[in-house]
């Protein structure tokens, strides 16, 4: 910072003036630039997560839609290796075997779980 010193020679006053150096004006902008730039950052990240996780939605979504009772077992696998932003895993049951379809992109929150009797055909799909 630079101090000015003025002298107020009517009055008999003296009065110390501070002014802003150059340099403390310049760091300032820089850090509003800086600031505008991470929050453009940020915004564009949750927007491009927002469209991935929206996408991995509709795809748990749809495919558990094509779902139903009766569907075989390998027609199921078939459909579910098309997918590209979730995951399922297989389980085997006493009376059967059950898929767990859902994303990373949801934690796992959201997910299709798929029930197979011992004949391998499906008796139950359930999606929440």
């Amino acid at each position: 910072m630079i101090s000015r010193l003025s002298i107020d020679m009517t009055r008999g006053q003296v009065k110390v003036v501070e002014a802003l150096s150059k340099h403390h004006v310049m760091n300032s902008r820089i850090m509003q630039k800086l600031k505008f730039i991470a929050a453009a950052i940020t915004i564009s990240g949750l927007l491009v997560f927002g469209f991935f996780a929206n996408e991995a939605r509709k795809e748990v979504y749809y495919l558990c839609g094509n779902f139903s009772k009766g569907t075989v077992y390998s027609s199921v696998i078939r459909q579910l290796n098309t997918v590209n932003l979730s995951e399922y895993r297989v389980e085997n049951l006493p009376q059967g075997k059950r898929i767990i379809h859902s994303s990373v992109l949801h934690f796992h929150l959201l997910s299709c779980d798929i029930e197979f009797n011992q004949q391998e055909k499906v008796i139950s799909v359930l999606y929440g």
